[in-house]
């Protein structure tokens, strides 16, 4: 995957992500807190499946004959949290 586009798309999910975290602050005590508990397991997730070396291949999927695309996890997250 081009660096470029994966530091994009990576930075509109953390952007969601931080107003996710934003709105727990103002949801009853309960809803707040599995909210940020939803955000905080989605950023852990996502961290694992961060594309790394050479070939930008992700460590979490990383495979001998990998290829250097986006992978499901990430694809995912976009596909839920990157709105046009």
């Amino acid at each position: 995957m081009d660096d470029i586009l994966f530091r994009a798309l990576a930075d509109r999910v953390g952007r969601y992500l931080d107003g996710v975290d934003r709105l727990s602050s103002a949801q009853p005590w309960e809803v707040g807190r599995e909210l940020r508990r939803l955000s905080g397991a989605w950023r852990s997730l996502l961290g694992q499946h961060a594309p790394t070396g050479r070939k930008r291949r992700c460590v979490g999927c990383q495979s001998p004959r990998g290829s250097p695309a986006m992978c499901s996890v990430w694809r995912v997250a976009c596909g839920w949290f990157v709105r046009a």
